[in-house]
């Protein structure tokens, strides 16, 4: 296959599949296919797919070069933005889970990270709890890890009424994997990730 420029200049053509330009055969003149000039078709857009990848110096348009190697298909991604985490921050380290066991959202896990998880059904929350139309939107409680003794505690809030292994929660209470609590018309079970010797490490780091 070659793609090739007709004697007036004015149209492409494949010439294994035609013996002259199909374009002024059918009577297309100049002055009914191009308002330009002559030399502004040089500059028309061809779809990748109706060019061979060996075609040498097409209209000026391509290289003798690959179309793999001409559009850089190998380095589409190697410009992507890669997150970044630093230990000193704490936050984005998992340290354990809370999973639904029974209500509107059962069957769904949540993730806890260092330091204060605030719940609700607010998308502001740290663990959202969007189905439960009994939870308030706002802080109903907060899972809390303190990692210098590696441990977690549930603190109730003002906007509901909490009950950790079926008793009412006044207070902030340590809790350890297998308490289950109920807030609204949901029960959770958690299950600790940082537990005994496993912990994350950032408070003697400088």
């Amino acid at each position: 296959m070659a793609v090739v420029r007709c004697k007036k200049g004015l149209h492409f053509y494949d010439d294994d599949k035609f013996d002259e330009c199909p374009h002024c055969a059918k009577g297309i003149n100049e002055n009914q296919q191009w308002d330009q000039p002559a030399e502004m078709n040089n500059m028309m857009t061809l779809g990748l797919e109706d060019i061979d990848p060996n075609i040498v110096d097409l209209v000026g348009i391509m290289e003798e070069r690959p179309l793999r190697e001409q559009f850089r298909i190998d380095d589409i991604d190697s410009d992507v933005t890669v997150a970044y985490y630093s230990a000193h921050k704490g936050n984005d380290f998992i340290t354990g889970w809370l999973v639904c066991v029974g209500g509107p959202e059962r069957g769904r896990d949540y993730r806890i990270y260092h330091g204060m998880n605030k719940m609700g059904r607010s998308d502001d929350m740290d663990i959202v709890i969007k189905d439960d139309m009994s939870i308030s939107r706002e802080k109903v409680c907060s899972i809390v890890y303190e990692e210098k003794n590696n441990k977690f505690y549930l603190v109730p809030s003002v906007n509901g009424m909490i009950y950790l292994n079926d008793e009412i929660l006044n207070e902030a209470r340590e809790i350890v994997t297998g308490d289950r609590f109920v807030v609204g018309r949901s029960t959770f079970e958690f299950v600790a990730f940082c537990t005994g010797d496993k912990k994350w490490g950032f408070v003697n780091e400088e």
